[in-house]
């Protein structure tokens, strides 16, 4: 499956989650910030509005043990600008968009685990396309719209 990227994205893997955090995906639920997430059965998405916003919460991720980066890249989770992709090097980890509904007018950013093929989407609950980041601000740099 395949999870969305939208403004700047935290994705974590959840096995790290479950290995790591007591309590797996429950025990980690309480130090989720926002609605604005979702997952699949590999990959944890929080979104956040600004780099700021979401280097806050990778810090918070690192307090819990989680790794941000390690000696191959990103380890545990990483950081996806809806724009430019994933921000460092991450070898397990494919950015690239996807229409919801088949609707080429409906293109988003999305994040799945690298080598798989499904792009079935997740999205966070109650999301919908026209009151999305990515209808109002796009997919490319302000300078090539």
């Amino acid at each position: 499956m395949t999870v969305l990227v939208e403004g700047v994205s935290v994705i974590i893997k959840l096995e790290a989650i479950n290995r790591i955090i007591p309590e797996g995906w429950e025990g980690f639920r309480q130090y989720v910030p926002n609605f604005a997430w979702c997952k699949d059965d590999k990959l944890v998405r929080l979104g956040f509005l600004d780099g700021d916003e979401a280097k806050e919460f990778a810090t918070k991720l690192e307090s819990l043990n989680l790794v941000y980066q390690g000696s191959e890249g990103a380890q545990d989770f990483a950081l996806v600008d809806q724009i430019y992709g994933v921000t460092s090097r991450c070898n397990w980890l494919e950015y690239g968009h996807l229409d919801i509904n088949n609707d080429p007018n409906m293109k988003v950013a999305a994040c799945r685990i690298a080598g798989t093929q499904d792009d079935t989407i997740v999205l966070p609950e109650g999301w919908k396309y026209e009151n999305s980041l990515t209808a109002v601000h796009g997919l490319t740099p302000s300078s090539q719209s």
